[in-house]
């Protein structure tokens, strides 16, 4: 009985651990710190050059996000055909995080996916950067309907983030 429960334990530990690393067998190296170790105290200018260099070395997010948010607008549609179903984001694991909404009219559907890549690939390497680490839930597409003339998420698995 013990050694079953000691077998038990090495496979859950072994199961975490390769969700961590996101790929199993990958090398997976230590992000970089935040915040450079130089004391404001001791050295006031480098401390706040350094801050400067991450801030314009790391994209903003969350600007990015309202850019695409702003561009997709109300997501406004004459047919259903006109919706559209895209990834948003990274799981630390794999995959999207979440699925939006979007509609090609009035807007320029090349550049709306370009642009989400671009948050994307951004996501994913904040994720790397911080060591963060998901449930690893594989998120299912949602489908997508015309509801007074908006396109929205439909289904159980539905996110609603417009």
């Amino acid at each position: 009985m013990r050694t079953h429960h000691w077998l038990m334990a090495a496979v859950a530990v072994a199961l975490l651990g390769a969700c961590q690393q996101g790929q199993a067998g990958g090398e997976r190296l230590a992000p970089e710190p935040l915040i450079e170790p130089i004391d404001p105290v001791t050295n006031p200018i480098a401390a706040v050059k350094e801050r400067e260099r991450q801030m314009q070395e790391y994209p903003d997010l969350q600007k990015m996000r309202t850019d695409i948010f702003a561009m997709i607008g109300n997501a406004e549609a004459d047919n259903v055909q006109q919706c559209r179903v895209i990834g948003f984001g990274h799981k630390p694991c794999g995959g999207p995080a979440e699925y939006i909404a979007y509609s090609t009219k009035g807007v320029n559907e090349t550049v709306l996916q370009q642009r989400i890549a671009s948050y994307n690939k951004a996501a994913e390497a904040e994720n790397m950067r911080l060591g963060r680490m998901s449930d690893c839930a594989i998120v299912p597409e949602p489908a997508v309907s015309l509801v007074d003339g908006q396109c929205r998420l439909t289904g159980p698995d539905k996110q609603d983030v417009m």
